[in-house]
C-alpha cells in the first residue's frame, strides 16, 4: 500500500496547515534509524517471511512496482499538489504516455491545447493514430473553439498550465466547467508553471502531470516523471500501464528528486524574482520586439494571469525586431545563459526554436512566423545583476 493511503485524518488536516516548505522539509520522511536523510533503497526485488506472507501482498516485492524510496517522493508530490495519489516515472514521456495509454482506447477523441510539448504533439499526432485515436488541436485562449470542437467520441481535453515557448495561458476554469458539462476527462501538463505557483487539482482538473526533472528536480541531474491524481485513478494505472509499461524511475533518481525538493519552494522564489526583473528590463529594450511573460503589467493576459498563478516561474521568451540572424548573433554572445534545450535547473539557459528548424506543430499556424525571432530563456539561480548585465550586452549584437 502507498504511504499517501496510510495517512490517518488528523495527519492530513496537520498537513493542510503547512506550509509549503515546511511540508517538503518534513512531511514522508520515514524515521529509519535517525537519518535525517531518508536512505536510497537500491533493491531489485524484496523477500518476504513465508509462503502465507507473500500471500498477503503486504510490503513489497519487486522495484518495478514499488519501492520504499519512491514512495517517500510520491507522498511528497501528492502533498505538493494537493492530490490524493502519485506515481513516479522513469521521465516526463513516461508519464505522459502512460496517463493517454490509460484514458484512451481505439476510436477514441482527444482535443489538444496548442502549442504543446513537442512529445505530447508526437504522441497524439502521429503515434496514436496507429490505434484509430484522433485529436484536433486548438487554440485554448477562445473557449469556443474548444467547446466547438467536441465530438460524440471524445474523451481527454490535454493542455498546459502556459506554453513553453509563447508563455500563453488560458480561462482554467471555463477547460473545467466545458469537460464536466460533457462528462471528459482533463489532463494538464504544469511542469511550466510548478505546484510553487499553480495547482490544477484545485481547480477542478482530474490528472496533472510533470517533468521532474524541471523544477521538481532542479539540478539538472536527473530525468523522471510524475502524474497526480485521485486515489482511484492512480491505482488503476498503478495496476496496468505503470507495471506493464515499465517506466519506474530508479530509486537512485527518486531520491535526488526528492533531495531536490527540499530546496523547492526557496529555489521558486529565486526563480520568480529574477524572471520578473530580467522580463521588464527586456520590455524596455529597444530591440526586443515583445516579451512573452503574462506576468508583465503590460502583456494582454496580465489580469488572467493575476487569477491563476501565485506567481511566474523561471521561464519565459522574446522577440527580436532583427528576426532569426539577430536571434543568434545575441544566443552566442550571451556568457551566462548557457545554450540547451532544457530548462528548470539552477542554471540558466537560452534556447531557439529556430535552430533546429522547422518545426511541423508550428507550420500553417499563426506562431510559425514568429518562430525564428523567437529567443527562450530559463533564469536561474545566479545573481539576478549579472544575467541582466549579460543579456544587455549580448542585445547591443540584435
Amino acid at each position: 500500500m502507498e504511504l499517501w493511503k496510510m495517512i490517518d485524518k488528523d495527519e492530513k488536516r496537520a498537513l493542510t496547515k503547512m506550509g509549503m516548505q515546511t511540508m517538503l522539509a518534513h512531511f514522508g520522511d520515514e524515521n529509519i534509524h535517525g537519518a535525517v536523510v531518508p536512505p536510497i533503497f537500491l533493491n531489485s526485488t524484496f523477500i518476504h517471511e513465508s509462503y502465507e506472507a507473500f500471500q498477503e501482498g503486504k510490503g513489497y516485492y519487486y522495484s518495478r512496482q514499488s519501492n520504499p524510496t519512491l514512495e517517500v517522493l510520491e507522498k511528497k508530490l501528492a502533498a505538493l499538489e494537493s492530490g490524493e495519489s502519485a506515481k513516479i516515472f522513469a521521465s516526463g514521456m513516461a508519464a505522459i504516455s502512460a496517463t493517454l495509454f490509460h484514458f484512451l482506447q481505439q476510436g477514441d477523441h482527444v482535443i489538444c491545447s496548442v502549442p504543446t510539448y513537442g512529445g505530447t504533439y508526437g504522441m497524439l499526432g502521429h503515434y496514436m493514430k496507429k490505434f484509430g485515436i484522433t485529436v484536433d488541436f486548438i487554440d485554448f485562449r477562445e473557449m469556443e473553439h474548444v467547446r466547438a470542437a467536441i465530438k460524440p467520441n471524445t474523451k481527454l481535453i490535454v493542455c498546459e498550465a502556459y506554453s513553453t515557448f509563447f508563455m500563453e495561458i488560458f480561462d482554467l476554469s471555463a477547460v473545467v466547467a466545458i469537460a464536466r458539462e460533457h462528462g471528459l476527462r482533463t489532463i494538464i501538463d504544469n511542469t511550466c508553471a510548478s505546484p510553487a505557483f499553480l495547482r490544477p487539482l484545485e481547480w477542478g482538473f482530474d490528472v496533472v502531470i510533470h517533468s521532474a526533472s524541471k523544477y521538481l528536480g532542479g539540478h539538472s541531474d536527473v530525468i523522471a516523471g510524475v502524474v497526480i491524481a485521485s486515489e482511484e485513478i492512480m491505482e488503476s494505472i498503478n495496476q496496468m500501464e505503470y507495471p506493464l509499461f515499465g517506466g519506474a524511475l530508479g530509486p537512485l533518481e527518486s531520491w535526488l528528486v526528492a533531495r531536490g525538493l527540499k530546496t523547492f519552494g526557496l529555489r521558486m522564489k529565486q526563480h520568480a524574482s529574477s524572471a520578473l526583473e530580467v522580463a521588464q528590463m527586456l520590455a524596455e529594450n529597444a530591440k526586443v520586439a515583445r516579451v512573452n511573460f503574462p506576468f508583465l503589467p503590460s502583456h494582454e493576459q496580465h489580469e488572467l494571469a493575476k487569477k491563476q498563478f501565485d506567481g511566474p516561474s523561471g521561464l519565459l521568451s522574446f522577440e527580436l525586431h532583427g528576426g532569426a540572424d539577430a536571434a543568434a548573433r545575441v544566443i552566442n554572445r550571451l556568457k551566462y545563459f548557457k545554450i540547451g534545450v532544457s530548462w528548470g535547473g539552477f542554471e540558466s539557459l537560452v534556447y531557439s526554436p529556430g535552430m533546429s528548424g522547422p518545426n511541423e506543430q508550428f507550420i500553417d499556424t499563426i506562431y510559425e512566423p514568429r518562430m525564428g525571432h523567437l529567443i527562450r530563456i530559463s533564469v536561474g539561480l545566479e545573481d539576478t545583476i549579472d544575467l541582466i548585465e549579460d543579456l544587455k550586452a549580448a542585445l547591443e549584437w540584435a
